[in-house]
């Protein structure tokens, strides 16, 4: 791909309908660009923001090329949108992320498979096709372990944990919907994370290692500095730099990983898109991850990220609302973020809070004094993690 180079007011589409997308809106428009946005609703604060919208999915091509050729270049804001609709768009306008490592990100096959490739540490798995494959490979797998759809669009309600040989035979109505991926599940003591930015040249900047706790898989609380061991850091930054010279991808991406208790890192995934865990660097960093994305796609040099305060940033969801407007008016270091979401149940996460303080662990003392979060999501179980 020529290397391409956008300029204030020239026209950058953003496809999606997330916080993300709403994000990158707003940091293109603050760099001076014009912004169309393209999702299916239209009451997205993504397409609220842009200077234009396109309203419709990801089957109504005549749209989706009209609103392509609209603009110079097109970013996509997860690693949930179609890999169809980015190969279609990338006919009509410049796609800098491309539809490479996004596709690969959404076949654990084909994940697995790179991951293989670059010789780093995975949770053991096999490939599932029948019953049969599961009661042969959990002996080598071993248990806990979650059996999982290829495909990651599959996954909700399709996935199963088992931890007993009994278990098994839940999986027989699972496997009517394809080949599925048997895989142990890791017990792990930390979770980190690297946000990688990469240049239309190939060239690279890793953001500072973040620290972090999930739950379902989601970020829930990120912080910076990370307590990481400088060895283990220095080879977590290894990996990431890895992967970013092993991909066809231009923007920021993140690497995810374990590490457990006797000091072995695990590979955990790469989201091929600016990432929740790295919401952190706006309060924390030099560079914010949006402002870098968007300085590779539109062929700027890279920032270099540096740390500049202690930060977490930590995710608050509808029931917490009451909550939320207690602190309000009573924490000067918070800084509140809404998703301006038209429609959320209670336990939809509709923004997160940003604080800066002296330390971590001061922040991470005054978020556990509020008793918010004491009844908050759920967090996963350290002694039987999966990935992604």
């Amino acid at each position: 791909m020529a290397n391409t180079v956008l300029y204030p007011g020239d026209t950058i589409g953003v496809i999606g309908s997330s916080a993300n997308a709403a994000m990158l809106v707003t940091t293109a428009r603050k760099m001076g660009l014009k912004v169309g946005a393209y999702g299916s609703d239209e009451t997205s604060e993504a397409l609220q923001l842009a200077d234009f919208k396109a309203v419709g999915d990801g089957r109504d091509k005549a749209k989706l090329q009209h609103f392509a050729e609209s603009c110079a270049a097109v970013v996509y804001d997860s690693a949930h949108v179609s890999t169809d609709v980015v190969k279609f768009l990338a006919q009509y306008t410049k796609i800098p992320q491309g539809s490479d490592l996004l596709e690969m990100m959404q076949d654990r096959l084909l994940e697995r498979a790179f991951f293989e490739q670059l010789n780093v540490n995975i949770a053991p798995y096999a490939t599932i096709i029948d019953l049969d494959d599961v009661y042969q490979s959990v002996n080598s797998i071993g248990y806990p372990c979650v059996l999982k759809p290829i495909q990651k669009e599959w996954s909700k309600g399709r996935e199963l944990v088992i931890r007993t040989q009994t278990d098994i035979a839940k999986a027989a109505g699972l496997l009517d919907w394809g080949t599925y991926i048997l895989e142990s599940q890791i017990t792990y003591d930390r979770e980190y994370s690297i946000v990688v930015a990469r240049d239309q040249e190939g060239n690279q900047q890793l953001f500072p290692v973040t620290e972090g706790e999930s739950a379902d898989d989601q970020p829930f609380k990120t912080w910076v500095p990370a307590n990481v061991d400088p060895a283990v850091a220095s080879e977590l930054r290894r990996i990431a730099s890895e992967v970013g010279q092993h991909v066809n991808y231009v923007g920021a991406f993140e690497v995810g990983f374990y590490l457990t208790k006797n000091g072995s890192i695990y590979v955990k995934k790469i989201v091929p898109a600016p990432s929740e865990n790295g919401y952190v660097f706006a309060d924390a960093a030099s560079v914010d991850e949006f402002e870098e994305h968007l300085r590779a796609i539109c062929g700027l040099p890279l920032a270099v990220p540096a740390i500049l305060t202690p930060a977490v940033t930590i995710t608050f969801t509808k029931a917490q609302l009451p909550a939320m407007r207690t602190q309000w008016q009573i924490k000067p270091n918070w800084h509140f973020n809404f998703y301006h979401l038209r429609h959320a149940d209670d336990d939809t996460v509709v923004g997160h809070v940003a604080i800066q303080g002296q330390s971590v662990k001061t922040i991470l003392d005054q978020l556990d004094d509020t008793g918010i979060w004491t009844d908050g999501p759920a967090l996963p179980d350290k002694s039987d993690q999966e990935t992604d």
